[in-house]
């Protein structure tokens, strides 16, 4: 008789054990605080989005900006594909505009009456939406979002001192365009990105 009292008596022993290893497992807490992991650890789960290629977007750079200031946002996760939501972004249209200017110069330095062009804004206009994949409605958007940057640039000569007239030579003019093309596109994509996080 006292052997099996000594048996019972370990038997509830472990099933105490067990009971308070599988209560604390999973992130089980008492009170008021919930059970979820995620809730728990202060993570909560975010909608995916997928990002196609911009239309108008030549060489790319515009929509891996994109996705990259999507992502750092955390408004949403992005997926290349089968995502919940899909963004739509179409590259309406670039303007650019002289807005600043210099006499122009003779051969031997001296100032004319003639002004050349030395500034330039570029603005850029794109349409976004985004798109609920399984309904195909349009949750957010259009919204015409539009962003500009100044550039300085020298008319006549290129980074080497060629003359504009060269055949076959860049101007200071095309490659400062070209080098703009960046902060455009970082430009553009961070106002994508605050536009989806002030849509959620």
């Amino acid at each position: 008789m006292k052997i099996m009292s000594k048996s019972l008596s370990f038997n509830k022993y472990i099933l105490f054990c067990f009971s308070c290893v599988f209560v604390t497992a999973c992130g089980y807490r008492c009170g008021s605080e919930s059970c979820s992991g995620f809730e728990d650890q202060g993570v909560e789960e975010r909608p995916t989005i997928e990002i196609p290629y911009v239309k108008g977007d030549l060489d790319g750079s515009l929509t891996g900006a994109i996705i990259k200031y999507v992502t750092r946002s955390g408004a949403y996760e992005y997926r290349s594909n089968t995502a919940s939501y899909v963004l739509n972004v179409c590259n309406l249209e670039i303007d650019e505009t002289d807005i600043g200017f210099r006499y122009d110069r003779k051969k031997h330095g001296k100032l004319t009456r003639d002004t050349i062009p030395i500034e330039e804004r570029i603005t850029a206009t794109a349409e976004v939406s985004v798109v609920q994949t399984a309904s195909g409605v349009v949750i957010l958007g259009p919204e015409i979002i539009t962003v500009s940057v100044d550039y300085d640039h020298d008319y006549y000569f290129s980074r080497d001192k060629v003359n504009v007239f060269s055949l076959g030579q860049l101007t200071d003019l095309e490659e400062a365009y070209d080098a703009v093309q960046v902060p455009l596109h970082n430009e553009l994509a961070k106002a994508i990105a605050e536009f989806l996080s002030s849509g959620m």
